[in-house]
């Protein structure tokens, strides 16, 4: 899904609604100081969100790439949840190549 480009207008309307204060850790983001900030989805457009403004709020660059941390083994899990549900087959075959097996280097197909 791509998502919507946002002007400046827009970012600083966001910004203003949520009174600049961080969607995540809930504490100000001081603007004037040139403080590095982005607009986050409240609820990931994976999830459902919508990709609008009532769904985005602003939140400190830190604080955004924590949360997308957190929550990338639980996307790729659900994924793969959903893939196998749906009978979908991973790429991946597994290894091929050299290995070692009973101190001996072979080929594994």
């Amino acid at each position: 899904m791509k998502r919507k480009h946002l002007s400046r207008l827009a970012r600083t309307r966001i910004f203003d609604t949520h009174k600049g204060i961080c969607c995540l850790c809930h504490f100000p983001i001081p603007a004037s100081l040139g403080v590095r900030w982005i607009v986050e989805h409240v609820k990931p457009l994976w999830l459902g969100g919508a990709d609008d403004e009532t769904n985005m709020a602003p939140a400190h660059y830190a604080c955004a790439i924590d949360k997308t941390r957190s929550e990338a083994p639980v996307k790729a899990k659900s994924d793969r949840v959903r893939a196998k549900h749906l009978g979908i087959k991973s790429k991946r075959q597994g290894f091929r190549g050299w290995r070692r097996f009973n101190k001996e280097i072979v080929w594994a197909k």
